[in-house]
């Protein structure tokens, strides 16, 4: 079956695209005579901004900020957030570390530490950094989900079951986390529990195609490869075929994970390698008398 592991932690990252930067900067926003309230009102703003998911406009404005207050610890951690969500973990982990001494962001700038190790698959250091965050701040429901990531990595669905129910007294409305227990039960071969999970993240984010690829792929753990194809855009169709086919092969339905993947081949030349790589170790497994 098709891992979809690596697109959950994009989503856990909350990476989003990023609007257009300002192309100059607001009115009294650096300089020495910059007034307290002009960096507050500023730090607010580029708060808003990054909660929004415009990432690279909000580490402008923290910019402004850290010209006129280098030393405003708000706006330190929110340019490392922006860092970490536009792909530079190494200038974002930088940040965290200088925060991790501050008692008002420790608990987060730990957090940020153990994603960031987290994505650089350093899972050691991520775990030690994500407990030291909750056990700082229980209402950290990021450290929560990731710690649920290394509990799956390390093939412990229990455990992960439970830190996803603690990241959703943090979040009981957030399309990650369910998208990301989705998977989780789907891993633990719970296919009804998934099934609903993704179509409760769809609720929440219904333009995510990460999301409708994980409820299909579901549907057809459950042996329901009519209905995981069902609707589906013609130019879509050779990589949803692939992925039920591949699923009906691991379930040891080979004639239908025949068929699907020989449909993938037949729609998309350029679909036609991953399918025969397929179609081959589904050769294999019938040799074997599977």
């Amino acid at each position: 079956m098709p891992c979809h592991r690596s697109l959950a932690v994009l989503v856990l990252l909350l990476v989003s695209a990023c609007a257009q930067a300002p192309t100059q900067a607001p009115p009294n926003a650096s300089g020495q005579n910059a007034s307290g309230q002009n960096i507050a009102a500023l730090t607010e703003a580029a708060d808003t901004t990054r909660g929004s998911g415009r990432f690279n406009e909000a580490a402008e404005l923290y910019q402004y900020v850290l010209m006129a207050d280098p030393k405003s610890t708000a706006a330190q951690y929110g340019m490392a957030e922006c860092l970490f969500a536009l792909g530079k973990p190494g200038e974002a982990k930088r940040i965290f570390r200088e925060l991790r001494g501050q008692p008002e962001y420790r608990g987060r700038a730990v957090q940020g530490l153990g994603l960031v190790e987290l994505v650089q698959n350093d899972r050691e250091g991520a775990a030690q950094d994500l407990r030291e965050a909750v056990a700082t701040d229980p209402k950290l429901w990021r450290a929560y989900n990731g710690l649920a990531l290394l509990a799956d990595l390390n093939h412990r669905p229990d455990e992960a079951a439970e830190l996803y129910t603690k990241a959703m007294e943090g979040n009981p409305n957030s399309a990650v986390l369910y998208n990301n227990r989705g998977y989780s039960r789907l891993l633990a071969g719970k296919a009804d529990l998934a099934v609903a999970d993704f179509r409760k993240a769809l609720e929440l984010d219904a333009g995510s195609e990460i999301i409708l690829n994980n409820l299909r792929i579901a549907i057809a753990a459950r042996g329901d490869y009519r209905e995981a194809t069902k609707g589906v855009p013609r130019e879509k169709l050779p990589v949803v075929m692939n992925n039920v086919g591949s699923v009906a092969m691991k379930r040891g339905d080979f004639a239908e994970a025949e068929a699907y993947l020989a449909r993938a081949m037949t729609d998309s030349p350029n679909f036609e390698t991953v399918a025969a790589q397929n179609l081959d170790r589904l050769t294999a497994l019938k040799g074997d008398g599977r």
